[in-house]
């Protein structure tokens, strides 16, 4: 479908959804760009309340094959039982991605509209969506959209007419139930062109479930190849592929020559001559234990946002621009849509900050890893001109330390957080919080190189609050004859810090060792343009301390 010329269609719904498109309106004049999506989702969920408008966030729909519930999709808001909102946060135009994903919704609800809304840019973005006729318009974009429930996996889907070794073979109906409603889907073989849907309450369940297992009985290829025999599965790997290259085109930059399908990416390096004396920069890195929490509630975008903007950090301290992302994923056994879904983050990340992903690696290793778990690593690569490599050389007493929120944890002390949570569900929701404890601890890694890049000529140093915390990062920039003060006052540490300290029974000073406390990124600056570099940072920082004399080390101040 066209999604363009929804603006033309005339629908029952239209008095609804101009309504709707109002109170966004308004919610984006209100908070503005620049913050967190369930922000604006919120504050739209209770302005629609406000309005008379029966309005739920986070409206959960299951998803069933034959007789297992697989996982569920997440709305990010429900309408008067009857319109999908769908609210974005992103710095760059929504895209095919986003209008895949609500129509996902479309289809699973059986219901007739939806509204897309971006408010991260300066105007806010919208879309009217409307069901998809055809599969093509919204099969690849199905499984990205379905959280999984730990141990539980999706058949695959049909491969596209004309590829692949061996015939497709076709799967059970999906179904999707949301209160007493369930809506069945039968995915069409590559020859159909239709989306076959319908609408059953939840008393004819049981019938369409013994219907859909009669019609569509699983069948599975006469032979298998000894390779898959022994636990690596070649054709998992290739759809793999093509639900993820696509995210993964959409962060080509002109300078990307190949990618994916080739046994090296391609880099133009010709853009090096701008520069007089041009150093690369390289980081590599991985998420670490986070990826236990995330496969444990079937979240798995998050985290190819974590590797990304963990790593692009990483290069930022030194004063680089980034250039271009490879990663590597590892799981014992593979499954398409939970790579595609990391891979898909990455992507978004990548796009974000203006980074190429220009390949990477995907490996199956039974017997290496234990049943359902992965790792994700990746390596960035950035230049930087040699003159402004930071440090710089003049760091002196009195220099101030400007200090950046963290969005969470990032990717650092989950080996100890999961030890502190381990006999606590993730969907517990602490009132301190306000959210659930999954949301808290899985909130991504946040990159701070689109506020610190213009400014970097006028910072003499940064240190990226990972592992090791405040006691271990920041000495990694100061000279043999300085401290750094942090005065423990200057800042308020989020509620989630205070939980994890008193759950854990955590001194005050481990909690700065190990965690960033709220601050993701500290600046050093003189202290004479402390307050100007504060005004020209988009969000609210803190003067966090100062350099005293001393041998390297951090002091922390009550």
């Amino acid at each position: 479908m066209d999604n363009q010329k929804s603006d033309f269609v005339k629908t029952e719904f239209d008095g609804l959804t101009y309504q709707v498109n109002g109170l966004a309106m308004q919610v984006h004049n209100e908070l503005k760009p620049g913050h967190a999506e369930k922000f604006y989702q919120r504050r739209l969920r209770d302005l629609c309340l406000a309005s008379g408008l029966a309005a739920e966030i986070e409206k959960r729909v299951d998803v069933w094959v034959e007789e297992k519930k697989i996982g569920y999709l997440i709305l990010d808001l429900w309408v008067e039982e009857s319109l999908v909102v769908e609210c974005k946060a992103f710095s760059h135009h929504l895209s095919v991605d986003e209008a895949g994903q609500v129509m996902t919704y479309l289809t699973a609800t059986g219901t007739q509209v939806g509204l897309l809304y971006n408010f991260g840019r300066k105007s806010l973005e919208f879309k009217r969506i409307f069901p998809p006729k055809d599969v093509q318009d919204w099969q690849k974009f199905l499984y990205r959209s379905i959280h999984l429930i730990p141990g539980m996996t999706l058949p695959s889907l049909p491969e596209p007419r004309g590829k692949g070794n061996l015939p497709s073979v076709p799967i059970p109906p999906i179904r999707f139930s949301v209160g007493k409603t369930t809506t069945t889907i039968n995915i069409p073989s590559p020859t159909g062109a239709a989306v076959r849907a319908s609408i059953r309450r939840a008393d004819e369940f049981a019938k369409a479930n013994e219907e859909a297992t009669s019609v569509f009985p699983i069948r599975y290829p006469l032979q298998q190849s000894a390779y898959e025999d022994s636990g690596v599965s070649i054709t998992a790997g290739n759809h793999t592929i093509d639900l993820m290259k696509d995210a993964v085109k959409s962060t080509y930059t002109p300078s990307v020559l190949s990618g994916v399908g080739s046994f090296g990416g391609l880099y133009d390096a010709s853009a090096l001559k701008e520069f007089d004396k041009p150093v690369l920069v390289a980081s590599t890195d991985g998420v670490g234990t986070k990826v236990k929490l995330a496969a444990s509630v079937g979240r798995y975008r998050g985290v190819g946002h974590d590797i990304v903007n963990h790593c692009i950090n990483d290069i930022l301290v030194q004063g680089a621009r980034p250039l271009f992302f490879m990663d590597y994923f590892a799981t014992s056994k593979l499954t398409p849509e939970v790579t595609a879904e990391v891979v898909t983050g990455m992507a978004e990340a990548c796009k974000e900050s203006g980074v190429a992903l220009l390949g990477g690696e995907t490996a199956e290793m039974p017997g290496v890893y234990q049943p359902n778990e992965f790792d994700v690593a990746g390596t960035i690569i950035g230049v930087v001109e040699r003159d402004d490599i930071l440090p710089c050389n003049n760091l002196q007493l009195g220099d101030m330390l400007i200090g950046l929120t963290s969005s969470g944890p990032h990717t650092n002390g989950y080996s100890l957080i999961r030890k502190v949570f381990s006999d606590m569900p993730l969907e517990t929701v602490f009132p301190e919080l306000g959210v659930s404890l999954a949301d808290a601890l899985l909130a991504p890694h946040r990159s701070y190189y689109s506020i610190l890049h213009s400014l970097l000529p006028h910072i003499k140093a940064l240190a990226h609050i990972t592992g090791g915390g405040f006691i271990e990062n920041i000495p990694r920039v100061l000279t043999e004859n300085l401290d750094a003060e942090i005065h423990l006052t200057s800042w308020t540490p989020p509620p989630l810090w205070k939980l994890i300290q008193s759950e854990g029974h955590i001194a005050t000073d481990e909690m700065y060792h190990v965690f960033n406390m709220g601050i993701g990124m500290v600046i050093i600056v003189d202290q004479t343009k402390a307050a100007e570099i504060q005004s020209l940072i988009p969000e609210r920082t803190f003067i966090i301390g100062k350099l005293v004399n001393g041998q390297k080390k951090v002091r922390l101040i009550d």
